[in-house]
This record gives C-alpha cells, sequence and structure tokens, in this order.
C-alpha cells in the first residue's frame, strides 16, 4: 500500500487584507494581504491565494483601503533621554563651573519638594567640588551625573550617606551604579507613566523599533525595567534596542563584561529587546580625557571578540577620520561586526583613497538626538525618508534580513495609515500619524480605539 504525505497549510494568527500593502520590494512592491504567523510574515499576496490559511482561531483584519507599511525603525533619536527630560537639572549647555552652580541654584528652589536635587549632562572638566555645592545647597543631597554616565559630584549631604551606608554594607569600592541606586532620584511609577506616554507616541508616528543611543547606562536601565514588566503582562508595544555610551576610553575588559552583562539581561526578550552595540561618541574638542587612535584602535578591537556591533557618532572632521581609520583597521584583521559611522562631515577622496576595507562601512549623518522627527530635517523626499525609516534603520542596527521590508519570513511589523505617506509633502509627512502599529503580528495601537476609549473617559468623569 502506498502512502501520500501532504504538507499542511501553515494556519495563520493574523491576516489583514483589503488594503494597500507596499513591500518594499522592487519586484513586487505593492500586495493586498499579509498573512502572520508566530510574530512573522507567512504570505504576502492576494487575499484569495490565503484561503488555505485561514482556521478558527486565525483574526481576520479587514484594512479597508488603508496603507500598510513595514514598521518604521527610529535609530536617531533618544526615547530614554525623551523619557527622563523633565525628571532631572540639565547641564548639557553649562560653559562653566558658575553656570553648573547658578542652574542649581535655581532648581533647587523651583523644586523645594525634591527630597535629592539631580543634575545630568556636565563635562567632566567643569565639575564642582564638594564646598562649591554644600555653599550652592547643603540642607538636602545634591547629585550630578556627567555626561558620560561615569563621573559624579556630591555635596556633603549626599557624601555622609553613601559613606554611612557603604561602611554598614561593607561595601570597599564605591561606584557610580552604587550611588545612584542608593541615592534614588526618580520616582518609578512617574518613570513608568513616561515610559509608556513615549512608547504611545512613537506608535503614534508608526515607529515599531527604537535604537536607543547617547544616554547613560543607569537611564537606559530603568528605562528596560519598565519595558520588562510591560512585556511580562504582554502590553509591549515596541521593539527595543539599547546601546552602551561612551564618550572617552575605558579599560576594554571591564567594557566588555558591562556589555556582556547589559546583552545576557535581554536574552529571554528574544527580538524585542536587544543591547549588542557599542556607542562611543567621538569628540575631541570636549572630551574629558585624550581618547587617542590607539586607546580607540584597542576598544574596537577588544570588543569586537565579543561579536558586538559599532555604532560612532563622530562630531569633528579628525574624529570621522579616527573612525574610518579604526574601521578599516577592524576589517583589515577579518572581523565582519557591524561598523555604522555618523557625521555631519563625509571624509575627503583622497583621505578615503589611502584606507582599504571600508567599503561596508554604513554612513549616516549627525543626529539630534531629541529633535521631534527622526530623519526629515536631512532628507529631500518623502521616498528618502521611508528608506531611511525602514531599510536603511534595519541595516544600522543589523536587522536588515529581519525588518525593513513585507517579506515572507520577517517579523510582522507593520505601520498602517489612512492616506499614503507616498503622496504627500515632506512637510506635511513629518506630522502624519498612524491608524494602525503592529508588532509581531499583533495590533498594539488603533487610533480609533484609542480615541473612543478616551471619550468615553471623558463621558465617565464628566457623568461622575
Amino acid at each position: 500500500m502506498a502512502f501520500g504525505f501532504f504538507k499542511k497549510a501553515q494556519i495563520a494568527d493574523t491576516i489583514f487584507y483589503n488594503g494597500h500593502i507596499y513591500t518594499h520590494d522592487p519586484d513586487f512592491p505593492w500586495a493586498e494581504a499579509v498573512c502572520c504567523t508566530d510574530g512573522r510574515i507567512t504570505a504576502v499576496g492576494d487575499y484569495e491565494a490565503m484561503e488555505s490559511m485561514k482556521g478558527s482561531d486565525t483574526k481576520l483584519i479587514d484594512l479597508k483601503g488603508k496603507y500598510l507599511f513595514p514598521g518604521f525603525i527610529d535609530v536617531y533619536r533618544s526615547p530614554v533621554l525623551k523619557v527622563f527630560e523633565e525628571q532631572y537639572l540639565s547641564l548639557t549647555d553649562c560653559q562653566d563651573k558658575d553656570d553648573i552652580l547658578g542652574k542649581l541654584a535655581d532648581w533647587s528652589q523651583e523644586h523645594t519638594e525634591e527630597e535629592i536635587l539631580f543634575g545630568y549632562g556636565f563635562l567632566e572638566e567643569l565639575a564642582p567640588d564638594t564646598q562649591d555645592l554644600d555653599e550652592c545647597v547643603s540642607d538636602k543631597p545634591v547629585v550630578l551625573l556627567s555626561a558620560s554616565g561615569i563621573g559624579l559630584a556630591l555635596n556633603s549631604a549626599a557624601e555622609a550617606i553613601v559613606a554611612e551606608t557603604a561602611e554598614e554594607e561593607c561595601i570597599e569600592v564605591i561606584t557610580t551604579g552604587y550611588v545612584l541606586n542608593l541615592l534614588i532620584p526618580f520616582d518609578f511609577q512617574i518613570i513608568e507613566e513616561a515610559v509608556n506616554t513615549e512608547i504611545s507616541d512613537l506608535c503614534d508616528k508608526g515607529i515599531t523599533t527604537v535604537f536607543n543611543r547617547q544616554s547613560p547606562d543607569y537611564f537606559e536601565g530603568l528605562y528596560q525595567d519598565s519595558l520588562i514588566g510591560m512585556y511580562n503582562e504582554g502590553l509591549l508595544k515596541q521593539r527595543f534596542f539599547g546601546s552602551y555610551f561612551v564618550n572617552r576610553p575605558l579599560n576594554p575588559r571591564s567594557l566588555n563584561h558591562t556589555l556582556m552583562r547589559r546583552k545576557t539581561s535581554c536574552n529571554e526578550m528574544g527580538d524585542y529587546m536587544k543591547a549588542h552595540t557599542l556607542n562611543l561618541y567621538l569628540d575631541q574638542n570636549r572630551c574629558p580625557v585624550e581618547f587617542s587612535q590607539e586607546a580607540l584602535n584597542t576598544i574596537i578591537l577588544e570588543v569586537a571578540d565579543k561579536g558586538f556591533g559599532f555604532f560612532i557618532d563622530a562630531v569633528g572632521y579628525e574624529d570621522l577620520k579616527a573612525a574610518y581609520q579604526v574601521a578599516s583597521l577592524l576589517r583589515s584583521k577579518g572581523y565582519r561586526n557591524k561598523m555604522v559611522i555618523a557625521s555631519d562631515f563625509t571624509l575627503r577622496p583622497e583621505e578615503a583613497s589611502q584606507l582599504e576595507n571600508i567599503e561596508d562601512i554604513l554612513t549616516t549623518w549627525g543626529s539630534d538626538i531629541m529633535a521631534e522627527h527622526p530623519v526629515v530635517s536631512n532628507v529631500s523626499s518623502v521616498e528618502e525618508a521611508i528608506d531611511a525609516l525602514t531599510v536603511g534603520a534595519a541595516a544600522i542596527i543589523g536587522m536588515e534580513e529581519e525588518l525593513g521590508m513585507i517579506e515572507k519570513g520577517r517579523l510582522a511589523d507593520f505601520a498602517i495609515f489612512d492616506e499614503n505617506p507616498l503622496n504627500l509633502e515632506l512637510k506635511i509627512f513629518s506630522r502624519i500619524h498612524a491608524a494602525m502599529t503592529v508588532v509581531g503580528g499583533q495590533v498594539v495601537y488603533d487610533a480609533e480605539e484609542d480615541m473612543m476609549e478616551e471619550m468615553y473617559n471623558i463621558l465617565l468623569t464628566q457623568h461622575l
């Protein structure tokens, strides 16, 4: 007796149909429907051809003529710094120690209810000493964190708490992390609410993945804690790709230890959270200590051994040259780690010709981390903007085979709009609102449902 074996069609979790689906595939740019199973795309094409993939539990979502695009990926701004923006005294623009002390005095008078005064962003060479801070504020602890996320300035009240607690706990080495976790300057509930607001705002823009840069590890850790809570409750609405921010030479061994710890902490969340990038910020004019080419080379080569990728912000032209030199060295040693260089400058042709193996180095523009829109000020058309937010951004975060296009096998992340973004002017595109965002094949944001819920809450409040 002969037996016939037939491959059973994979039953879909969700099918989006009756829409205009922009695949970003030049050979097959538009489709009518997309099928999703276990968080991935399992079919793209005509709705009728997906009949065999429907099951009793398949969720059918009628797009009603809407436009479905690959989920947008923001790699140019910092959602973490955006969340903490209103939670601390910003010292980023301070030009000298008097600026820092003046801002601290004003902040103290405006925030009398705060138990701990916390500031962030000063250059370490401008750090006020304990006496300076005591003369400014003496009745409560003051904790100032440098732009590098490493240097601290404390007044006597803060130092006394740290010293007493460290003695009780038999702590021999007091680190920045220890001080910040002891003198916690933030209300966690407020931070969680701010993270939720930021994520909702990003969903409204069609952003399904973010790549965070230029924020202290302490801030990013608190942001990730909120995301882990959402993930455990099944409420996570975005993928988060973190990076470890370094703006001065550090010991490569301890740097690798930190990078491995951060990567391990994200493993349980799979493709929803990753930490596999070192973000090097090169600015020789403002670096707290000399960042030589030799130090840069040593860091890159030793970190590359552990498989991490690199995103280098090169502020000045000399910084750009240093970035390309280490990129060329990395490739000459046979390393294929992801390497991205961001700068407002372009390497001169005569200098580029002297470097080898830099053909696959990704380049992009310098970033305004707190900009309102991630790309519109750096592109000349909506087409360029969408390219930068999809295939371009996916390549930058090392997910070019997983995100950026609507294609079988890729992660099912979509941004859905009432009108075709490609038909808009660039200035209008910068203000576009998504009708839905989809992550892993699941609708995580629905503007219409959110509006109805908001109206219901308003009516309920008025009734009460």
